[in-house]
């Protein structure tokens, strides 16, 4: 008598040739055959966030790729654990002429983010967006600390989407953006203009919407505007440091909305992720760098990714500029050593960063914590904030108040700002390392800079 196990290994290699490789690799791979019971397959997937996700939205390839490899009439049941319910199914959308497609970055995509325990169930939910765009989850809010890869999801999510129905009008957008075009809108009186752009869309993709609130003519429009996509069934995802219940400036309309889709969040990466996402970066690279190398960097860097990718960066400009073609471990901690914890050494305050900052930038304390905005200020600013958030461990509020009152958001901007253009811009690297060196080795002041 033939087994589960035989149909279901027929069957895998129809259902890879008609999905998408990211959908195979999500939502079937792991599947596993439990028996045969009459007609019936019964399926189990890993819990049942995949199993209802199964039910509603792939019953119905599943099912046809089955058939179609047996040459059978088998029905389709998917289970976890003890459940076994009947299988549901619904329509995809439908297609139309080519869409508007603005704001979403073509290198994000899901084949580049590097998925892990932290992360698995917010890459699951996006995918299933990003297949069925508003039948799924709607809206889809995901959270977590900067620097975590939720603006990768996001675009990921607008790229998929647009290869998939190219007919459809998608747009990414920054809460400061979107800030942004409500300001211009009232001052030029073009708000019909701003509702056109915004409430025709069939995919609405919002990074940091945190960063609204307090602002209250643009929370009004975002919240008009959430409605009138939410109730024309277009799909919104929205990402932010903070679950929608912890958003202390936002009205409580827009925090409730928040929460009627699904709500995922992201943690920081185990060392094994930290060492996949360095990994698949070398190798895009075309970089030589050892396992042990790889090992080092992902257990010194766990905060975020993207410290964990500016770190990296570090180290290959230092070995382009010293010529090496294969980077060892031990390269890496000469490189790193004045940005791994070392014990026994005086202690790192902010107080001590902005007077180690002001120092080699050649500026005061008092004109760091000022409210100009010129470069000669800022860019000593944007460091001073970066190095307070990656030597200390307070957080972006207390960095703020340290820095004459700042909102937290000015903090998070300067501090990722800075960590984009470390292994980028050689004057931000080097200002980085000297001013890290003076602070974790020798107080002795630097040479005048005039």
């Amino acid at each position: 008598m033939i087994s589960a196990q035989v149909i279901w290994s027929k069957a895998l290699p129809v259902l890879q040739e008609e999905m998408t490789p990211t959908s195979y690799k999500t939502w079937i791979k792991d599947i596993q055959p439990i028996s045969l019971e009459g007609n019936t397959l019964i399926l189990m997937a890993q819990n049942e966030t995949y199993v209802n996700t199964l039910r509603q939205f792939y019953a119905g390839i599943v099912t046809e790729c089955v058939n179609k490899a047996n040459g059978s009439n088998y029905n389709v049941s998917f289970i976890m654990k003890q459940e076994n319910e009947p299988v549901v199914s619904v329509p995809t959308q439908g297609s139309g002429e080519q869409g508007v497609f603005f704001g979403v970055q073509s290198k994000y995509t899901f084949d580049t983010f590097v998925t892990g325990e932290s992360n698995r169930f917010a890459h699951a939910a996006a995918v299933a967006v990003a297949d069925n765009p508003a039948s799924a989850y709607n809206p889809l809010y995901i959270y977590g600390g900067s620097g975590l890869g939720k603006t990768h999801i996001l675009h990921a999510i607008g790229n998929y989407v647009h290869e998939m129905h190219p007919e459809f009008n998608i747009c990414f957008v920054s809460s400061e953006d979107f800030t942004n075009d409500v300001i211009s809108a009232i001052k030029y009186d073009t708000r019909e203009e701003l509702r056109n752009k915004y409430r025709k869309l069939d995919l609405l993709l919002v990074d940091d919407i945190q960063f609204i609130g307090g602002k209250e003519a643009t929370e009004m429009e975002f919240f008009n505007t959430f409605n009138a996509l939410h109730g024309a069934n277009k799909q919104i995802v929205i990402t932010s440091d903070q679950s929608p219940k912890d958003l202390p400036f936002l009205q409580e309309r827009l925090r409730t909305r928040f929460s009627w889709g699904i709500t995922a969040d992201i943690k920081p990466p185990v060392v094994e992720t930290r060492v996949a996402i360095l990994t698949g970066k070398a190798e895009r690279d075309h970089v030589d760098i050892t396992g042990d190398a790889l090992l080092y960097m992902a257990e010194k860097f766990s905060s975020n990714v993207r410290e964990l990718e500016s770190c990296y960066n570090r180290v290959v400009l230092y070995a382009d500029f010293s010529k090496r073609t294969t980077i060892d471990r031990s390269f890496v901690e000469v490189v790193l050593r004045d940005y791994v914890s070392s014990e026994g050494k005086h202690m790192v305050t902010p107080e001590l960063i902005k007077q180690v900052t002001a120092d080699y930038f050649n500026v005061t304390v008092e004109e760091l914590v000022s409210t100009r905005r010129d470069k000669r200020i800022a860019v000593p600013r944007h460091v001073a904030m970066y190095l307070c958030r990656t030597l200390t461990n307070i957080s972006y509020p207390d960095i703020g108040k340290a820095f004459g009152g700042k909102h937290y958001s000015t903090v998070m901007y300067s501090c990722d700002q800075i960590a984009s253009e470390i292994g980028n811009r050689t004057d931000i690297t080097t200002a980085i390392d000297d001013i890290t060196n003076r602070l974790t080795n020798d107080l002795t002041p630097f040479p005048s800079r005039n």
